[in-house]
């Protein structure tokens, strides 16, 4: 029998401390063991904060960078290290992070996430070595061209290929290191997992979604639920909806929503003297409401939500438009905003633009927490006896929902449905074009009604085809 992970063990923390002068940004700290400063992580962090780096991404390298130290001091005992005993913590660790450790309570992570926490620390090394000169983890070395397994091959000739377009001096290229085929790799690169193949997504149990929706206990959550399931929205996306984002399609009766960019949206508005302004909706938030978009708060704020980029229909605007999967289903969201406006959304002050908003005692009327309608979500199918964890069971299995319904039952083309699911590439469409064996059966139970109704009346009687040797010759 596999021994469980033992508790989680850690040496580091992590602080937000709040930049002077930066409404709403936090550099995040690492403390190490005895509460010391990691300097290094310090002037690491605050230099991609500076470069624009989202705070997302900062939450994610600290705590790369937190967990390689665990490794480093609660595992290794923190030996003194060479460049060749580095290099050999950087593999270990890596290994620790894709197969777990017992000694620090890590269960297995997908490849995905032990390559993005190598990243992390391979750059965070880099910068130590070329500022403070510390020793690499995972430094760079020179291989020749012909050197190159097949995908660093095809990525090198990609973006060779790529350089003739924005390169003025490609030129000269052929004079370079790399032109001449020297290129720089790092020391320890894991190999690549062979996959399956194309797996399809799991999406909410199709005949669980009307249920689920059913045991919403507000108006505001069933709003939310038709949006993710029906709209193919990511519940992240609802958190940055403001109430003039929802108006009447009067061509139909559905609701449109739109769904603009945080920061670069465009939006018209007037000011406290009278005046109309138009500007992004990033300066609308700090002139009107002293606030900032809530995908620039510091991971760990309360009111944080992150933004991921989208295919954008008016990019003047910086924004797209919810497309409802069934018609009748956004005439239900049109009534139940105009009764979600009138017994909550009116009753808020004008504090904030948000439609969302909390609907519990002290909190009410504030903008809704992305970790409170997670939490509601769950709740929710436990009241509907959907089983928690399950294949789809969560907030991003409505939005793979909202997919799979448009390839495989309304048999929408791939352009159509990513433009309808905003991906930037079509590649992430293609995921919900696998054959569906409970689609492939109704489509063959409807064809062979088809056939049984237009077979020619001469062919229909096949009783008589059934053995009867009752009267057969002896």
């Amino acid at each position: 029998m596999s021994k469980l992970p033992s508790p989680l063990r850690t040496a580091h923390a992590i602080v937000d401390v709040p930049i002077e002068g930066r409404l709403g940004i936090a550099l995040p700290i690492l403390l190490l063991a005895a509460g010391e400063v990691s300097v290094f992580a310090a002037s690491y962090l605050r230099n991609m904060l500076f470069r624009g780096v989202e705070p997302a991404t900062l939450a994610k390298v600290v705590k790369s960078i937190g967990l390689f130290y665990d490794y480093y001091v609660l595992e290794k005992n923190a030996p003194t290290l060479d460049e060749r005993g580095m290099a050999r913590l950087v593999a270990q660790f890596y290994e620790a992070r894709l197969k777990g450790c017992l000694g620090l309570g890590w269960s297995p992570v997908k490849q995905t996430t032990a390559n993005n926490d190598l990243r992390h620390i391979t750059d965070f090394s880099s910068f130590c070595a070329t500022n403070f000169g510390h020793v690499e983890a995972n430094p760079s070395e020179e291989v020749l061209l012909r050197q190159l397994s097949g995908p660093l091959l095809h990525l090198w000739m990609a973006r060779a290929a790529a350089r003739k377009q924005w390169d003025l001096l490609f030129h000269a290229y052929e004079a370079t290191e790399e032109g001449r085929g020297k290129i720089q790799v790092s020391a320890f690169s894991p190999k690549k997992r062979r996959g399956k193949g194309g797996a399809a997504v799991k999406y909410f149990p199709p005949d669980q979604v009307l249920n689920f929706i059913s045991h919403a206990h507000t108006v505001r959550d069933r709003m939310c639920w038709l949006l993710l399931f029906f709209g193919g929205v990511r519940i992240s996306e609802l958190m940055h909806i403001y109430t003039r984002d929802i108006s009447l399609n009067k061509d139909d009766g559905t609701a449109r929503v739109v769904l603009a960019h945080p920061q670069e949206g465009e939006i018209d508005w007037v000011d406290a003297r009278g005046t109309r302004r138009r500007s992004s909706r990033a300066a609308f938030l700090l002139d009107k409401y002293n606030r900032i978009p809530r995908n620039d708060l510091p991971v760990r704020h309360p009111l944080h939500a992150g933004w991921k980029g989208m295919l954008l229909e008016d990019p003047r605007r910086a924004e797209s438009e919810v497309y409802w999967i069934d018609p009748s289903i956004g005439r239900l969201f049109w009534e139940l905003h105009r009764e979600y406006m009138r017994t909550v959304r009116l009753r808020v002050g004008d504090e904030h633009p948000y439609y969302f908003v909390s609907q519990r005692g002290e909190n009410f009327g504030e903008p809704l927490k992305l970790s409170g309608l997670t939490k509601q979500f769950y709740r929710c199918a436990g009241r509907a006896d959907i089983p928690v964890p399950s294949p789809g069971a969560h907030p991003h299995g409505g939005r793979h929902f909202y997919g799979y319904y448009a390839a495989s039952w309304l048999k929408l083309s791939k352009e159509r449905v990513q433009k309808m699911m905003h991906h930037s590439n079509v590649a992430s469409t293609e995921v919900y074009y696998a054959l569906d064996s409970a689609v492939v059966r109704s489509e063959l139970a409807q064809a062979h009604q088809r056939m049984t109704e237009s077979m020619p009346a001469f062919l229909q009687n096949k009783q008589l085809l059934l053995s009867d040797e009752s009267g057969a010759d002896e």
